[in-house]
């Protein structure tokens, strides 16, 4: 279930990173036909930068919050039944798999930066205290064979709610003339598809996960270049609720710190909203991405 997640997430980001010039789009195109083109452009890049900023949103039972407050210790007060993180990243994606990111994360009145870095099919992390790398693990596998259908931009389109033209601000993006799409995602139709194919050992925790898409709410704004298709700004705006002690119960069960488990009564209700947006720009620019040196 874990890897399953993680790869939603890697694939979904990098699907967004994916240039040779496609003509100007028509007015003839269908949102769908135009964005199916970007999608193309996108994937024939091999470099590009981007800068984002986020806000999250976090409302967790004050029950929950008291024991994550007594195994947290001294970094215990940080946390609050309603908890907001501002994120601040700016990075680097050289494809087909190495990816340079330096994140900044306010929570309250602490602020952690650090930089994490994907290459020769490893992720690696800066410790924000000790400014030390380590080694978090592989970031793909290329003896990984993807499900028939899997997870990809056209997927993306295809599995849809709705997908329209919006005819706004701004018209310019850095100069450059953009069209402006908004998606609204099916997530529990996507999460199907991503993991059909694949039959999976936590098929419980996919069916809890399943019933929290259903309920989601998530927006996708895409700016595309008018005459070359590519992708120069993304926001995203979600609202997920979850009943944790439904979640919890199934995961699969693993022990907390000094051996014990979270408790987590019924009725634990989670409430989760986000803001993103991500402008990418210096698309096929001089990208040099390399591993860090690993503290022994």
């Amino acid at each position: 279930m874990r890897r399953t997640l993680v790869a939603v997430l890697a694939i979904g980001w990098l699907a967004a990173c994916a240039g040779l010039n496609a003509p100007a789009a028509s007015k003839s195109e269908t949102p769908q036909q135009s964005l199916a083109a970007t999608g193309k452009e996108m994937a024939k890049l091999k470099s590009v930068r981007f800068d984002a900023k986020a806000t999250v949103s976090l409302t967790l039972p004050a029950s929950l919050v008291d024991q994550l407050r007594a195994k947290a210790g001294s970094q215990g007060s940080l946390l609050s039944s309603n908890m907001t993180v501002d994120l601040t990243i700016s990075g680097a994606v050289n494809k087909p798999d190495q990816l340079d990111a330096t994140i900044e994360a306010k929570l309250g009145g602490l602020t952690v930066s650090t930089e994490v870095i994907a290459a020769g099919g490893r992720f690696y992390a800066k410790d924000p205290m000790t400014g030390k790398w380590k080694a978090l693990g592989q970031s793909g596998r290329a003896d990984s064979a993807p499900s028939k259908a899997g997870l990809s931009y056209q997927a993306l389109i295809d599995t849809a709610k709705s997908l329209t033209e919006l005819n706004d601000q701004p018209s310019t993006i850095s100069g450059v003339a953009v069209d402006h799409y908004r998606i609204v995602p099916n997530l529990a139709r996507l999460l199907a598809q991503v993991t059909s194919g694949s039959p999976s050992k936590d098929s419980q925790a996919i069916v809890a996960l399943q019933g929290i898409l259903q309920n989601a709410q998530l927006t996708a704004d895409v700016w595309t270049g008018t005459s070359d298709h590519l992708i120069r700004r993304l926001s995203y705006d979600a609202d997920v609720t979850a009943d944790l002690h439904v979640l919890s119960a199934a995961l699969p069960k693993g022990p907390g710190p000094n051996g014990q488990s979270v408790q987590i009564p019924a009725g634990s209700m989670a409430h989760l909203t986000a803001h993103a947006v991500i402008n990418l720009h210096d698309f096929n620019g001089a990208v040099t991405i390399k591993a860090p040196t690993v503290s022994s």
